[in-house]
This record gives structure tokens, sequence and C-alpha cells, in this order.
């Protein structure tokens, strides 16, 4: 069985005077046991910024290299910690946030493709590989000060009327060892 582990965090930028934050995503696919594939990446969001929208876009991401992989007929569990976006996707939780209908509509429209997926809520413990991931985008941010201070500049610069997410840095590995069923 495929399991899909999936993990998003909101990091707040206090530079900023505008709400607006970054969204930190990750998440990992595996094939009895061994990683087939991962990504991580790093989107701006102002005015709307939440870590359900972090969730919303490491769970496309995942759910598009199953995708592309084309898993197809496979069984999936797909996991998360984020219990709330478990329980929309499951259709056990409606979506009220008008920023995340769009993100659900998206999620809900790429897992049709798989007939045996499953949906599992999981504690942030048993979610670690996906957590590594969701903060490594944000980490190398952080970790070039001069990378960091250019986005703030970039998202102060940008006109205030924008809104929604711009796509910072993307990172998707299909590894060469892939199994296939």
């Amino acid at each position: 069985m495929y399991l899909l582990q999936f993990d998003g965090m909101l990091h707040t930028l206090d530079e900023s005077p505008l709400k607006a934050g970054m969204l930190g995503y990750g998440w990992l696919l595996t094939y009895n046991n061994i990683e087939i594939a991962h990504g991580f990446g790093l989107f701006f969001s102002r005015g709307t910024a939440n870590s359900n929208l972090a969730e919303y876009l490491a769970l496309i991401e995942g759910l598009e290299a199953l995708v592309d992989l084309r898993i197809g007929q496979a069984a999936v569990e797909v996991r998360g910690d984020a219990r709330c976006i478990i329980d929309q996707m499951n259709g056990d939780a409606s979506v009220s946030a008008f920023a995340t209908r769009k993100l659900h509509k998206r999620a809900y429209n790429l897992a049709r493709h798989f007939p045996q997926l499953t949906w599992k809520w999981v504690p942030r413990k048993e979610n670690k590989p996906a957590d590594r991931l969701s903060r490594r985008s944000l980490r190398q941010l952080h970790d070039n000060p001069r990378a960091y201070e250019a986005i703030i500049s970039q998202v102060n610069s940008l006109p205030r009327h924008q809104k929604g997410l711009v796509s910072l840095m993307d990172l998707r590995l299909y590894h060469s060892h892939q199994a296939r069923v």
C-alpha cells in the first residue's frame, strides 16, 4: 500500500506591515516503507495566511505526485496531523473559510483519481517525516539572510490590494527506485 503523509506550517512575518505569512509545506510518499517521492516548498500569502492553507498546499502537492506517478488503482492511505483537513476531505466537516474552499476543491478533485484512497488523522508525533519537510523550506530561507531580506522587500513592494498565494520555492523529487503495483 502507498502511504502519503503531508504537513504544513505558517510563519507570520513580523517585519511586514501587511497581514502576511510564509506557508511551508512538505509531503512524503512511501510504498511498503520505501520512500518513493517527497517534496517541500514555500508560499507567501497576504491577508489570508493560516495553517490550513499550508496543510492543503502540502496535500495538493502530494496528490499531484500520485497523479504524476500514475498510482491509479492502487490502495493509498493519506495521513495528516490536521484533523480539520482530514475531516473535510472525508466529508465529515464543512469548509467554511472562503480562502480554503478553492484549495479544498482542488484536493478533492485530485483525490477522485484514486478509488482506493483512505484518510487517516494521526497525532503530530506520528507525522514527523512530513513535519521535517515542511520546516525545511522555512529553515533554508532563514539560513540565508539575504534571500530572506529580499523576499521581505518583495512582499512589502507588492500592491496592497494584491492577495492570494505566491510560490517562493518548491521541490518535488521522485526516486529512481520507484515501486510499481
